[in-house]
């Protein structure tokens, strides 16, 4: 299985920034468990290089659409699936704004299981490999979940 994880893909005061910026709009619409901010193209542009960049090194991927994600807690996790999001999804990405909280480990089926770290960033091909959330307890798990595209220029 081919996973990319980069530890301080994000430094701790960015992150900070991002669930900032989360709690201060208005609460989003409910997504099964989840409460997920959608982020508009151009609306962090230093994130956004960064992100597209590791894409283009992966598989020549950019991003097609982005949010930052609160799973309130307690949280159930999310069921092993695949992203079907998009027919075009050629990547798959996601951020951890925080680690101070229990569980909330991005598993796959093989076995295979990331502990959140703050910073870190796990890319991935979420419509080849099944994957989901593990179960998080003590305090809200925040992430920036992406999905990319391939770069059409």
């Amino acid at each position: 299985m081919k996973v990319f994880l980069q530890d301080n893909f994000l430094t701790v005061k960015e992150c900070k920034k991002l669930i900032k910026l989360y709690k201060a709009c208005p609460t989003p619409e409910r997504f099964n468990t989840t409460y997920p901010m959608f982020l508009t193209i151009g609306q962090l542009p230093k994130l956004e290089e960064k992100i597209n960049k590791i894409g283009m090194d992966i598989n020549r991927s950019v991003i097609d659409w982005f949010q930052i994600v609160k799973w309130p807690c307690p949280n159930l996790g999310k069921d092993i699936h695949y992203d079907t999001a998009s027919n075009k999804t050629t990547l798959s990405s996601i951020i951890y704004l925080n680690d101070n909280y229990d569980g909330g480990h991005t598993f796959f089926k093989d076995g295979t299981s990331f502990a959140p770290v703050t910073g870190r960033a796990i890319f991935f091909d979420g419509n080849y490999y099944e994957h989901g959330v593990s179960s998080s307890t003590k305090n809200d798990r925040y992430t920036v979940a992406t999905w990319l595209k391939h770069n059409e220029l």
